[in-house]
């Protein structure tokens, strides 16, 4: 059971970020200024939002893909899965790069495969140190 819920999770998570990441230029500005809004305090002016907007989007990278690290490391130990599948985040922190000229306003970009490769080295780790310490 806890299997296939992290399972689910772990999928849930791949799509959500990949519709995050795969948004055309324009849904994608307006989707983080957004969280830039939410994040903001009241009266900011323009320039300290873009600011907080450019952050926002660096932060993007390596925090959805270190969460979908740590469910995939999960779903694999807990599912007795190969230590293969743990190579399936790194894969796609290229492949989510190397899909974005097929969408309008998007390009390749290797600062952030960077980022994508940071998120899921520390999503491994922190699996690692969490479960070292509770198993």
């Amino acid at each position: 059971m806890l299997f296939c819920l992290l399972l689910a999770a772990a999928l849930a998570w791949f799509i959500l970020m990949t519709w995050l990441s795969h948004q055309d230029g324009d849904h994608t500005r307006r989707t983080s200024m957004f969280w830039a809004q939410i994040f903001s305090a009241k009266g900011e002016d323009e320039q300290t939002l873009q600011r907080r907007n450019a952050a926002l989007r660096r932060l993007a990278h390596p925090g959805l893909f270190a969460v979908w690290a740590v469910l995939v490391a999960a779903t694999c130990r807990v599912g007795g899965l190969a230590p293969v599948w743990l190579a399936l985040p790194l894969v796609w922190a290229w492949g989510d790069e190397a899909t974005k000229p097929l969408v309008p306003g998007r390009h390749f970009a290797w600062p952030d495969v960077g980022l994508n490769l940071a998120g899921c080295l520390l999503g491994f780790t922190a699996y690692a140190v969490v479960a070292g310490l509770l198993l």
